[in-house]
C-alpha cells in the first residue's frame, strides 16, 4: 500500500510539471483548469500588477527613481517631478498625475496626496482627495481633481456628470460636464445652507441647491408660504430621516430667508460670480461668513452651498482654475 502511495504521488508530481510546462494539458481536464488558475492569479503574497505608469522624464515609484517606465501594482505610490506621467490600469482607466503631483493607485481608486489628478474611461473608479470621493457618472466619463492650498479640493466634470461625496457617503456635489467646484470643509458639526427654488411635490418640499445641484426635503416651519419662491435654507441633515426619492437627504430646517419671489427650479449649477448667498444683490453675511470660515475666502462673491460639513463654491474661472493638465493629456506623453 505504501509502494501504491508513493507512486500515486509520483505521477500527481510528474502532472504537476507537465501543466507548468504547458506540455500534456489536454490529458487531464483538472490539469487545465489548475494551469488556467495558476495564470489567472499570482500566488499568495505576491503583489498583483494593476498596470504601468510612463513618463517623458523620470518619476519615483514607492521611493525608488525611475526613468521612462514601470510597472504598477496594488497600493504603489508614484511620484512625479517636472513632467506628467500616465498610469494605465489593466482595467482600461488612465489616470495623469500633473507635474509635482503624488498618488498611491490601487485598482478601483487612487488617494491623492499632492498637486492634481485626471481620471479618463473611469468606470467605476474613482479619485479620494482629503476625504472627499470623486466619481464619474457614466463609463465615459473623465473629472480632474486638485488639491487647492493646504485643505481644499477641487474638481472639474471634463466630461459626463461628476459626483462629489463627503467622508460619510453624502452626495454634496453634482457637477455637469464643463464646470468646476471649489470645496472646502467646515467646523464639525457645522449646518447645511442651500439656496435655490423651493418647491412643493405630493405633500413634500424640495429645494435643488444653484451651485451643488443637490436636491433635498426640506421640512420644518415656514415653507409653506415660500413655496414657489427662490429661497435660502439653513438646517441640519437627519441621517435616521428617509427622504422622498427624487430628494438625496431630508434636511431639518432651522431658517428660511426669500431671496426673490416667484422661481424656476434650477437644472445646472450655477454660474461663477452668481447672486445669491453672500454674493452681490444676495443674502449678505451670513453666506459669506461660511465661506470664510471654512477656507474659500477669496470666493465670497459667489454663491455658496454647505451640505454634510463642506462649503461648495464655482470655481472662478471654471474648467481653467483647475490646473494646467490639459484634457489632452495623453498626447504628451511618448507610447
Amino acid at each position: 500500500m505504501r509502494l501504491g502511495v508513493l507512486k500515486l504521488e509520483t505521477v500527481q508530481s510528474m502532472l504537476a510539471l507537465l501543466c507548468s510546462l504547458s506540455v500534456a494539458c489536454s490529458l487531464n481536464l483538472a490539469c487545465t483548469l489548475n494551469l488556467g488558475v495558476a495564470l489567472a492569479s499570482p500566488p499568495a503574497g505576491v503583489p498583483m500588477a494593476i498596470g504601468t505608469v510612463e513618463a517623458k522624464g523620470s518619476f519615483r515609484v514607492d521611493n525608488a527613481t525611475v526613468a521612462g517606465n514601470a510597472t504598477l501594482f496594488e497600493g504603489a505610490t508614484v511620484e512625479t517631478h517636472q513632467s506628467t506621467s500616465m498610469l494605465a490600469l489593466t482595467s482600461g482607466v488612465r489616470v495623469w498625475l500633473a507635474a509635482d503631483s503624488k498618488g498611491r493607485v490601487f485598482r478601483d481608486h487612487l488617494l491623492l496626496e499632492r498637486g492634481l489628478g485626471q481620471m479618463e474611461k473611469a468606470d467605476r473608479f474613482r479619485v479620494l482627495a482629503r476625504g472627499l470621493t470623486v466619481q464619474t457618472e457614466s463609463t465615459a466619463g473623465s473629472a480632474r481633481v486638485e488639491l487647492a492650498g493646504t485643505a481644499d479640493v477641487q474638481v472639474a466634470a471634463l466630461a459626463g456628470s461628476v459626483q462629489v461625496r463627503n467622508s460619510q457617503g453624502l452626495l454634496v456635489a453634482s457637477i455637469h460636464s464643463g464646470s468646476a467646484l471649489h470645496f472646502a470643509f467646515q467646523a464639525s458639526g457645522a449646518s447645511s445652507q442651500l439656496s435655490g427654488c423651493l418647491r412643493a411635490e405630493s405633500g413634500h418640499y424640495l429645494v435643488t441647491d444653484e451651485v451643488s445641484y443637490v436636491t433635498m426635503e426640506a421640512a420644518g416651519p415656514g415653507l409653506a408660504k415660500e413655496s414657489g419662491n427662490r429661497v435660502q435654507v439653513t438646517g441640519a441633515i437627519d441621517p435616521s430621516a428617509s427622504p422622498v426619492l427624487s430628494a438625496m437627504a431630508y434636511l431639518r430646517v432651522s431658517g428660511i430667508k426669500r431671496l426673490s419671489r416667484g422661481c424656476a427650479p434650477s437644472n445646472k449649477p450655477a454660474a461663477a460670480g452668481a447672486a445669491g448667498v453672500g454674493g452681490r444683490g444676495g443674502s449678505g453675511g451670513s453666506g459669506s461668513g461660511a465661506a470664510t470660515a471654512g477656507g474659500i475666502g477669496a470666493l465670497s462673491a459667489t454663491t455658496i452651498a454647505v451640505i454634510g460639513g463642506v462649503a461648495v463654491a464655482a470655481a472662478i474661472g471654471g474648467l481653467a482654475a483647475s490646473g494646467s493638465l490639459s484634457g489632452s493629456a495623453a498626447a504628451t506623453l511618448s507610447r
